[in-house]
């Protein structure tokens, strides 16, 4: 969905209203589950949002023009004509509340969007730091190894996160939400490092519904780059 704003130029004695096409632009690395969750949303609603790939290792969050765009050099980043958001559960909810109002992925029901951010608040706080967190010192080759500590934390999370689908098909609430988008790349990447979901059946047939997603398919792809790197790594997986 093409931005425009309404500007005004004087040309001679004359002012002029003048349309001008803004750009919205995501700064991401194609492997990383929260940029991926942003992906996700993109492909979903169809935004015309442009995609600026940034080589994390290779010091492109700690140029100048970065840092001052995002001070924490994190990604993924919006660039919202001049508005920078980073974190991405707050890209998520913000570009449907700017550009989808009221959607259903994130609808502006007090106690469903309540919900939702329960989650959200979760997966950043312990899902993700507990889960994909702990095998990124061997993605950046600090160590070949996943301690027996680190698999148990894996299990422990994935058990504590079935509990937010004893009573829904998805994780807040009987339709589809940005809380989903936000776990599935995460969940993808794990399943595709050696991760039994199996033992979680809830999860696992969620994974399995999530299929209605119109960039699940791409995301798998990268899942499974993501899972040859690290079985390259640590060839028995998780």
């Amino acid at each position: 969905m093409p931005v425009y704003i309404w500007t005004v130029d004087t040309i001679g004695r004359y002012s002029v209203r003048i349309k001008v096409k803004m750009t919205i632009t995501l700064y991401y690395a194609p492997m990383s589950p929260p940029c991926r969750a942003i992906i996700l949303l993109i492909k979903e609603l169809e935004l015309n949002i442009e995609l600026k790939e940034v080589n994390v290792f290779a010091g492109e969050t700690m140029t100048e023009d970065f840092l001052r765009m995002n001070p924490e050099h994190t990604i993924p980043l919006l660039d919202d004509n001049g508005f920078y958001l980073w974190e991405s559960r707050a890209i998520l909810t913000y570009l449907i509340d700017s550009f989808r109002p009221a959607h259903d992925l994130y609808p502006n029901i007090p106690k469903e969007k309540a919900l939702i951010n329960r989650v959200l608040y979760h997966e950043l706080t312990e899902f993700y730091p507990n889960s994909f967190g702990l095998i990124i010192p061997i993605m950046k080759r600090q160590t070949a190894v996943v301690s027996d500590e680190s698999k148990a934390k894996i299990s422990n999370v994935f058990s504590r996160l079935e509990l937010y689908l004893s009573r829904n098909d998805w994780f807040a609430g009987e339709n589809i939400t940005v809380a989903d988008l936000s776990l599935l790349p995460t969940v993808a990447s794990l399943v595709h490092c050696g991760f039994n979901i199996s033992e979680f059946p809830r999860i696992a047939d969620w994974y399995e519904n999530c299929k209605v997603l119109k960039g699940y398919h791409d995301d798998q792809a990268v899942a499974q780059q993501l899972g040859g790197y690290f079985r390259s790594l640590v060839p028995e997986g998780l």
